[in-house]
């Protein structure tokens, strides 16, 4: 649906995981399913943009907001990007 809604779009976001994922296979040369988990696109059966994934690609940082929701993006949601960037996750509450 992605594709037929915004060509253009898929264009760009294939374009830069072909580039994310190169600096990926740089650092680790020989781990496909680490590869496979930070791609920006799922192709384990009907391809999907993982939004999460492009979102910590394009991103300068990512707020967790509460101490809770930040263990579970590092843990859990974005455990790999977490590993790739350590420090791109952070918690600032308001108040």
């Amino acid at each position: 649906m992605f594709r037929e809604l915004l060509p253009r779009h898929i264009e760009i976001i294939y374009e830069i995981n072909a580039r994310f994922l190169d600096q990926v296979r740089m650092r680790y040369p020989m781990d496909n399913k680490r590869i496979a988990s930070l791609s920006l696109i799922d192709e384990s059966g009907e391809k999907y943009v993982r939004m999460a994934n492009l979102a910590c690609v394009g991103s300068h940082g990512i707020n967790g907001v509460s101490r809770l929701h930040t263990r579970l993006l590092e843990d859990i949601v974005l455990k790999d990007c977490h590993e790739y960037w350590p420090d791109k996750i952070i918690n600032i509450t308001n108040g």
